[in-house]
């Protein structure tokens, strides 16, 4: 019960189309659900989830999200691709996480941190065949710290994609 109704509070933060999704986080109360992941991805980031490959890396100086389409020629999907980074970028750097915990159906680690700090964060886009990289960079320990649990958990949860 408690999942869902943090899900239900949650939707009112996010625009009109998330929210047809929220009934179906109920079965995320008994443990991690992949499935329903992949369908709260396809929605908060605008497109299908199988048609793409996620990479969460830490590094020495904060993280990279690397999302490549799984086909070089899927045009329409490589923009969506590019257009979703850009998105996360302006919204990470306003302390904006709310499609990550939309996504996982719960408070992602390191965000709480990362918000409080934005302001020390650098996020640059680097455009790559197939899709986008998000490059996060920092040089606040407690922050790089932050960054790394954020790439390790997101690294985690999307090992097949």
């Amino acid at each position: 019960m408690i999942a869902v109704s943090v899900m239900a509070t949650t939707a009112y933060f996010l625009p009109g189309n998330y929210k047809t999704t929220v009934n179906q986080t109920a079965n995320t109360t008994e443990g991690f659900n992949q499935t329903a992941m992949l369908e709260r991805g396809n929605v908060a980031m605008g497109f299908n989830q199988t048609k793409i490959h996620h990479h969460f890396m830490s590094t020495t100086t904060g993280g990279e999200i690397m999302i490549m389409s799984t086909n070089m020629s899927d045009v329409q999907t490589i923009n969506e691709i590019k257009s979703h980074v850009k998105d996360i970028q302006y919204e990470f750097s306003q302390g904006n996480f709310t499609k990550p915990f939309y996504i996982h159906a719960q408070i992602v680690p390191g965000t709480d941190i990362m918000t409080t700090k934005k302001n020390l964060i650098n996020y640059s886009i680097k455009d790559i065949d197939g899709g986008s990289v998000l490059i996060l960079t920092t040089n606040d320990t407690e922050l790089l710290n932050a960054i790394q649990q954020f790439m390790n958990f997101q690294s985690s949860q999307h090992m097949n994609h």
